[in-house]
């Protein structure tokens, strides 16, 4: 891969990093300007010029029981490929992946992949990004420069420009939920997307009936707000106790309904079957954003032939009986927004070629969901931080794996 050098003076001034420079090369600005271009552009220059340490803290989290974290000193990165981005973290958050797939692997690796700054270096080919800008990114899994530390690298294509008024803990809720909720919605069940919607177009082809089963989860809320804003309905959604920010977002003047999966799950059968019979609904796209324990075959009895089910965990091969042939299991792979392509192993895979158009897709999201944003429209998830900053992390993911976050994400402020 093409690297881009971030060029450094003599330490302890290290990397000058230049906007106004050709083709945004990161040589130091001295280098490029002349005494005149300085004394106009004195102010922006300054306002486009960080400085960054030679060296940073990341986090590696241990698969142990409970879980634990240690921190070291590592070089900040000196070289970019021509598409990523140098991130100075604010603000990471966490995912429950970040603790799972580390306990399923036995691997001991910085885990965060979500995470809120400013930019401090860009590779060549970026163009759409600039030093000093608010942002928050996805960051690739399992790649290096996790999100659990100072600074972070992202590719371009899933980082997005954020607004004065949206807070670093805030942004840092969006990016890897998001995702996984738009390649669910609009890949995997086919639902088209809201920015291919002409704005004075009838959203008619998406007003289709939804269940979501995890409405409560953060991944079931990011569903249910891509949902409405695409046109897709009426949506059941199925959730439990930390239900109240999710019924904001339903709309019962569309039909839109929230049952309690705590009443049972033969109980929730009946209460959907009759949602249906009632309203003369055919139920063909439903999406399990727990998927543990079983909890898809209770739902993909109620789909109707042709039906679709996402599901979202990979340790699961998807074949129980009592599934009924007709139907059709999904499994969301978030990780093809960067690698455009699932794992050997994986189940329930789509075309080769589906996976590898994810790329583009992201890249789409990404700018969607910035316009999204500064028009109020798209707004992250609650949140609770954490305390201890990078200290915290251990604390956090621990939470996460006891089931104790409460419908939150869970964020911790790294500066």
């Amino acid at each position: 891969m093409q690297q881009t050098g971030i060029q450094k003076s003599p330490p302890p001034v290290v990397s000058y990093i230049f906007a106004y420079q050709p083709k945004n090369t990161l040589q130091p600005f001295t280098q490029h300007i002349t005494k005149a271009f300085w004394l106009k552009h004195k102010a922006q220059v300054m306002a486009s010029t960080t400085i960054i340490p030679s060296e940073m803290i990341t986090v590696t989290v241990q698969p142990t029981t409970p879980l634990t974290a240690t921190q070291s000193r590592i070089p900040v990165p000196t070289s970019l490929a021509p598409n990523e981005v140098l991130i100075k973290v604010h603000v990471a958050a966490s995912n429950p992946k970040d603790w799972l797939h580390l306990v399923t692997r036995k691997l001991s690796i910085n885990s965060g992949d979500d995470l809120a700054g400013t930019v401090v270096a860009t590779g060549n080919e970026v163009t759409l990004l600039r030093v000093g800008e608010r942002v928050a990114a996805f960051h690739p899994m399992f790649a290096p420069y996790g999100a659990y530390a100072e600074y972070s690298v992202a590719p371009a294509h899933t980082v997005l420009k954020i607004p004065s008024t949206m807070s670093y803990e805030e942004a840092a809720t969006i990016p890897l939920v998001t995702t996984t909720a738009a390649l669910t919605l609009f890949r995997r069940q086919r639902f088209v997307a809201p920015w291919e919607i002409s704005p004075t177009a009838e959203k008619t082809h998406n007003a289709k009936p939804l269940l979501i089963y995890g409405a409560s989860t953060s991944l079931g809320l990011y569903l249910v707000k891509l949902a409405k804003l695409a046109g897709i309905g009426p949506i059941i959604a199925i959730g439990g106790g930390s239900s109240n920010y999710l019924e904001k977002h339903l709309d019962g003047n569309v039909g839109d309904v929230f049952l309690d999966y705590r009443s049972g799950t033969s109980k929730v059968q009946e209460a959907v079957r009759t949602i249906l019979v009632e309203k003369g609904l055919d139920l063909k796209h439903a999406i399990d954003a727990y998927s543990e324990s079983g909890s898809w075959v209770s739902i993909a009895q109620l789909l109707t032939t042709g039906g679709k089910l996402s599901v979202f965990s990979g340790a699961n091969q998807y074949a129980e009986s009592e599934i009924p042939a007709s139907v059709e299991i999904l499994y969301t792979f978030v990780g093809t927004a960067h690698e455009g392509a699932y794992r050997p192993g994986m189940p329930k895979q789509p075309p080769p070629d589906e996976a590898r158009g994810d790329i583009a897709f992201s890249e789409q999201l990404f700018r969607w969901l910035e316009e999204m944003i500064g028009q109020g429209k798209f707004e992250g998830h609650p949140f609770k931080v954490v305390p201890g900053g990078l200290n915290g992390i251990a604390d956090g993911l621990n939470i996460l794996r006891d089931g104790k976050a409460a419908g939150r994400k869970l964020v911790y402020h790294v500066v």
